[in-house]
């Protein structure tokens, strides 16, 4: 689940969303330090794969906050900011934009149609229209300096991002996140499923890279057609062997397990995600955002 920020937008949210965050990778824990976790009482949970927009939405997810979510925290966190800013008498500098959306391609390119058009670049699949805008087109280095330190001083009174990628409130989910992928990776039928697609590929006469072998992205030509061309076949490989829908079922049935495992923490971690937005939403009401 990437998302890219254009002009000079909140600095609150210091990660880069993927259709998906919960959905990348992450980094790798050490194999001994890995839970022991049956997954065959979870052999019904499947991840959920949109392939009109590259989404893939896992367990996990719902305890983020979502792409449309996130911009509403952002966005009250950035009145809390500006009010800070109001009474020492300055403006807001120069924050605003829209939020675009891009391909989860955490395990490579996997739909067709976006490997028909633009090989193994992430196209935007959707922009989510601003809601913050701090009606300055300029930001004076005073303005700025000001900035920081109402964004410090009101911490405290900020939205949690809910974010797997954020440390802090929600670094259970964290943990989750990375110790799925991590004992997913590690499973005899993820293996599996990997072998199949790359012996598709190979069929093909397409090699996996030297430089990094365990990537998910092989060698393809330099120029444009040749690299579509490659994306295609690594498209057309992975629905054939049904490698995304079955990878993603192997890290949904772990996630649900190590969700099942800490069920309270997590109910509790819902209800001050659902708290917050509430929260957030009223922020913006307060400030003339209708309709939420």
């Amino acid at each position: 689940m990437t998302m890219t920020r254009r002009l000079l937008l909140p600095l609150v949210l210091l990660f880069v969303l993927s259709g998906c965050s919960a959905n990348q990778t992450g980094q790798q824990a050490d194999a001994g330090t890995l839970p022991s976790i049956d997954r065959s009482a979870y052999a019904g949970v499947h991840a959920q794969l949109d392939k009109a927009n590259a989404v893939i939405v896992m367990p996990v997810d719902t305890y983020e906050a979502n792409a449309d979510e996130s911009m509403v925290i952002t966005a009250a966190n950035m009145y809390i900011i500006e009010d800070c800013m109001k009474k020492a008498g300055f403006a807001m500098p120069e924050k605003h934009g829209d939020l675009d959306v891009k391909a989860d391609q955490s395990y490579g390119i996997w739909v067709p149609e976006f490997a028909a058009k633009y090989g193994y670049e992430r196209p935007i699949v959707r922009t989510i229209p601003g809601i913050y805008d701090s009606g300055t087109r300029e930001s004076p280095q005073a303005t700025v300096k000001k900035y920081f330190e109402c964004d410090t001083s009101t911490s405290g009174d900020q939205i949690p991002a809910f974010r797997s990628r954020v440390a802090g409130q929600d670094s259970l989910l964290t943990n989750i996140v990375n110790d799925s992928n991590a004992v997913a990776e590690r499973d005899v039928a993820w293996k599996t499923l990997r072998e199949a697609w790359i012996k598709c590929l190979g069929d093909a006469g397409i090699n996996m890279r030297e430089d990094s072998p365990d990537a998910w992205v092989p060698s393809y030509p330099a120029d444009k057609q040749g690299e579509i061309r490659t994306a295609l076949q690594d498209a057309e490989c992975k629905n054939r062997e049904n490698t995304m829908q079955g990878l993603m079922d192997i890290r949904a049935q772990y996630q649900t397990a190590l969700i099942a495992a800490h069920q309270a923490a997590l109910n509790t971690l819902a209800d001050e995600k659902a708290a917050a937005l509430g929260r957030a939403k009223d922020i913006l009401r307060q400030h003339g955002h209708s309709g939420l």
